[in-house]
């Protein structure tokens, strides 16, 4: 019987050993490469005709004429010098000597006039005139006014003043004062009256010492013993609330 062979095995060796040949050809990643350096090929050139390529550019020449007025004309020239003359200059002044002055003549003074003396003058005092005329008299001295002031005659009661009380005031029971200045005539009687000052003041105690002040009786004014108009008193009033 014939004695079988077996295959002979075979160790794999990554470094020794040839793996399975792999057919020849060009994969994906050659292609890219390919159209890789071609569009880089294509852009170089692009650039180098740009770079290298001379570019024209046309200018329009817009000049603006400008008219310039002429200019102004020269001024004229200055008239020339006069022509010199050949006259001869004037002779100098001729300066004539002044005669010499003769000294005054002597002249002999007049004789002196003769004087008189003198006579010495003897005076006298007279002794004085008394005069025998009798003294003129003289006037005594004018004797001075006597004047007398107002004075009362009659002071208003107190009935009076219950009877011109401001009905305002007695309403609210208030009391006030007034002061009135008046003139005083020859019959004793006041006139010309005037408020001078009142407490309270809207409470109408001025008003009612005027109306009050027709009861007044005044001793006038005297000169000299005789009653005479113009004599000024002034009035203090004291109003009450009635009770």
């Amino acid at each position: 019987m014939a004695e079988q062979q077996t295959p002979e095995h075979r160790h794999y060796d990554p470094l020794t050993s040839e793996g399975p040949r792999r057919k020849k050809g060009m994969g994906p990643f050659g292609v890219a490469l390919i159209v890789v350096l071609g569009l880089h090929g294509l852009l170089f050139a692009y650039l180098a005709k740009q770079k290298f390529e001379a570019v024209f550019q046309e200018y329009s020449d817009d000049a603006t004429v400008v008219e310039l007025p002429p200019p102004p004309p020269p001024p004229p020239p200055p008239p020339p010098p006069p022509p010199p003359t050949n006259e001869p200059p004037p002779p100098p002044a001729v300066v004539q000597p002044r005669p010499p002055v003769a000294p005054p003549p002597d002249v002999t003074p007049p004789p002196p006039l003769p004087i008189p003396p003198v006579e010495k003058r003897v005076e006298t005092t007279a002794p004085p005139v008394i005069s025998q005329a009798p003294p003129v008299p003289t006037n005594p001295p004018a004797r001075a006014s006597v004047v007398t002031r107002p004075d009362w005659a009659r002071k208003p009661s107190a009935d009076d003043m219950a009877r011109y009380f401001p009905d305002r005031a007695q309403r609210m029971e208030v009391s006030g004062k007034a002061t009135i200045s008046c003139t005083v005539t020859a019959k004793g009687t006041l006139e010309g009256c005037s408020v001078v000052s009142e407490t309270p003041a809207d409470m109408g105690f001025g008003d009612a010492a005027i109306r009050l002040s027709r009861l007044f009786r005044m001793k006038p004014k005297t000169l000299d013993g005789a009653p005479v108009d113009g004599g000024q008193v002034t009035v203090p009033l004291v109003f009450q609330v009635p009770q």
